[in-house]
């Protein structure tokens, strides 16, 4: 049988676990929560703590981290493989991925999102609902894209940047790492490493 383990049993764990139970390749679907005040979410179990993951992984498990905060995400998700386990890539059907493409281990791909020719995202990306990314566009890891956010081709978002949901990021544009894009934002030149960019067009609001 096999079994996903999910840590994470908040917002994004229930959206992932959708997607998992719709994509039907798990028999089981399991959470792992370091709040154990729910017993089950979406009637998947709530197994155990964070801590308790050794004990629940075997052969046939596979694990994806479903926290929102993305550098916890990226983080744990290194941990997890780290430590020799399978990380998931979660795909709802309904999403659609370019044969081209290339979707690193530990991403989620959300309902109604699309990713076209020879784009990539790396490990432990979100790409939420009915988020874009047009052609040879370049994800890196632990990127979370929101809920309506289209991204035109050869865009560059570096390490655990956050899209703003329903905001647009022009053709070539290269977003630095850490960045955060406003909610509704019009991205339509470079925005440098740690800065947090709103409006349209997208101008600095603030800096790390």
């Amino acid at each position: 049988m096999s079994r996903l383990l999910i840590i994470g049993a908040g917002g994004h764990g229930v959206v992932v676990a959708d997607a998992a139970a719709e994509s039907g390749l798990w028999n089981e679907i399991l959470f792992l929560d370091d709040d154990a005040s729910a017993d089950a979410v979406l009637d998947f179990p709530v197994a155990g703590t964070v801590g308790q993951l050794s004990a629940l992984v075997d052969e046939n498990s596979s694990i994806i981290v479903a926290i929102g905060d993305n550098r916890k995400r990226l983080s744990l998700s290194k941990s997890v493989a780290g430590d020799g386990h399978h990380l998931a890539t979660v795909i709802h059907p309904k999403g659609w991925i370019s044969p081209s493409a290339t979707i690193s281990s530990g991403t989620v791909v959300c309902a109604g999102a699309m990713v076209n020719a020879r784009a990539s995202l790396g490990p432990a990306c979100i790409l939420n609902t009915g988020a874009t990314v047009d052609h040879d566009c370049a994800i890196e890891e632990g990127v979370h894209i929101s809920p309506g956010a289209n991204l035109a081709g050869n865009v560059i978002v570096g390490e655990c940047a956050w899209i703003g949901i329903g905001s647009a990021v022009r053709e070539g544009v290269e977003i630095g790492h850490d960045v955060i894009v406003g909610a509704g934002s019009a991205v339509v030149a470079d925005v440098s490493a740690g800065h947090t960019v709103g409006g349209v067009p997208a101008k600095m609001l603030a800096t790390q």
